[in-house]
């Protein structure tokens, strides 16, 4: 709970330090190298959404596998299954309660931001976010990105790095909508099978197509 704690204060203070950031322009080499590290991912996740003016949070809970370029497998367990598995190509949104699944084309170009920060799609991200390294102390780095275009989906993301993994990535949305991913037991370059990023709807499931390749948000 005491590191919970002392990564939102962290995040919280880091403000202070903007001006001083506003001057490093190799942060977005910065971010690259640390995201140059892996070619896979793992980690267990604890996720908040909400807005400021919404008394309501959601949170859930879960694992995460990653490689790259483009494959991962989402799973939150509370306090609501769900299931988001992509092989690059297709994503599958499985939700076992309601014994339905979507399956969606997902084009290379429209891949969302977070997708786009695990990957290490520095170019891509530079094309749409000025990046800065708003603190680094100890063994912490934090890193801001703010939209170039006012048309941005986020306003705001901050990845934050403890001893070289990453540790909270912070959005925030044009709405208002908040979401902190907290990231715990992070493995590098785990083992892994291609089966990973596989999906097939249990026996009985309602499966819904969409043709039309949309944004991994």
């Amino acid at each position: 709970m005491f590191k919970k704690i002392a990564v939102v204060a962290l995040l919280g203070c880091s403000l202070s330090f903007s001006a001083v950031a506003d001057i490093q322009e190799n942060a977005g080499s910065r971010l690259n190298t640390l995201l140059a590290k892996f070619d896979s991912f793992s980690a267990d996740f604890d996720q908040v959404s909400g807005s400021e003016d919404s008394r309501r949070m959601e949170n859930s809970r879960g694992n995460l596998l990653l490689a790259k370029p483009n494959k991962f497998r989402w799973i939150a367990k509370e306090p609501f299954a769900q299931k988001l598995i992509s092989d690059g190509d297709t994503l599958w949104i499985y939700d076992p309660d309601l014994e339905q699944a979507t399956r969606r084309k997902v084009a290379e170009s429209d891949s969302g931001v977070p997708a786009l920060i695990l990957n290490g799609q520095i170019d891509e991200l530079k094309a749409q976010y000025r990046i800065r390294l708003l603190q680094e102390k100890d063994s912490n780095q934090l890193f801001e990105l703010l939209p170039i275009h006012d048309a941005d989906v986020f306003t705001r993301i901050r990845l934050l790095f403890t001893d070289g993994l990453i540790k909270e990535l912070q959005m925030e949305d044009s709405l208002g909508q908040k979401t902190s991913i907290l990231f715990n037991n992070q493995k590098l370059n785990p083992d892994y099978s291609e089966d990973s990023f596989m999906f097939v709807p249990p026996e009985g499931t309602d499966v819904i197509v969409e043709s039309i390749a949309e944004p991994v948000n």
